[in-house]
Order: structure tokens, then C-alpha cells, then sequence
């Protein structure tokens, strides 16, 4: 019984210093658009706008209604307050098929998938169209809306 008892207390104790619910730092939520329809399987990189700054880096693919949503994860380092570059673009197969998530980094690492979004959204060198302030807790960043032309 005591074995028991020391073991609940030293459990309950790591619960209670690690917390639950996610970990600390910035949730980030939107809507992705393409001539202001929504944007299914688009993936979505925040990352800070100043490289120099470790501020954290996230991406995430939108769902059918063209929305994303970023939550701290206690096994992943948060995001932190600061001003972050927004790159969005959409990776598809040759017949225009868009990949599973859990293959898509490797479809994209051997080059069998093409953007099908105007390279302005996504390529680093050409400076971010969107960008954000994000600030500790909640954050909404709005419509993103990508033009094809």
C-alpha cells in the first residue's frame, strides 16, 4: 500500500509541474482562400520573420473548409510571441492528386510533387505576402487569400 501511495504521489506531482493540455506558447488559427474560395490540403509554414530569431517554426495542412489550426504541443517547442512570416502552398502529384500527409515530406524530398500555387505564397526568397504578430494565447490571423494570377 505504501508503494502504492508514493507512486500516485510522485505521478501526481510530475502532472501537476508538467501540466496538461497542451504546453505553453502561441495557437495561431485561419483560413486559407484561392480567389477567395477555400483552399482544402493547403500547406500552411509560419515561420519568424527575422530568421536570426529562434522564435519557433510550425506547419500545418488546412482542412476542407480551407482552415488551419496551430496549438502548442507539449512535446514540440511552442511557438513564441513575435512577428512571423506566413508561406502557403499546395503539393500535388503529377495527376493532381494531393498526397497523404504522412507521405507528402517524402514525395516532396524526391521531387514527385509540384505547387500548384503561384510561387509568390511559398518561396522564401521572394519575402512572405503574409505575414503576423503573434502575441502570447490565442491568436486568429484572419483570410489568407492566395490569387492565382
Amino acid at each position: 500500500m505504501k508503494r502504492f501511495l508514493a507512486c500516485f504521489l510522485v505521478l501526481s506531482g510530475c502532472l501537476v509541474v508538467s501540466g496538461c493540455g497542451g504546453g505553453s506558447g502561441v495557437a495561431v488559427t485561419g483560413v486559407v482562400t484561392l480567389d477567395g474560395a477555400p483552399l482544402s490540403d493547403a500547406e500552411v509554414a509560419i515561420e519568424p520573420f527575422d530568421p536570426a530569431q529562434k522564435l519557433g517554426t510550425e506547419t500545418v495542412r488546412t482542412d476542407a473548409s480551407g482552415k488551419f489550426e496551430i496549438v502548442p504541443h507539449p512535446k514540440k517547442a511552442p511557438l513564441n510571441p513575435g512577428k512571423y512570416a506566413i508561406y502557403v502552398s499546395k503539393w500535388v502529384k503529377k495527376d493532381g492528386t494531393v498526397p497523404a500527409p504522412q507521405d507528402a515530406m517524402m514525395e516532396k524530398m524526391s521531387c514527385t510533387l509540384r505547387n500548384e500555387l503561384p510561387p509568390a505564397y511559398s518561396a522564401r526568397g521572394l519575402g512572405a505576402k503574409f505575414t503576423a504578430d503573434l502575441k502570447a494565447g490565442k491568436n486568429d490571423v484572419g483570410t489568407l487569400d492566395v490569387k492565382r494570377k
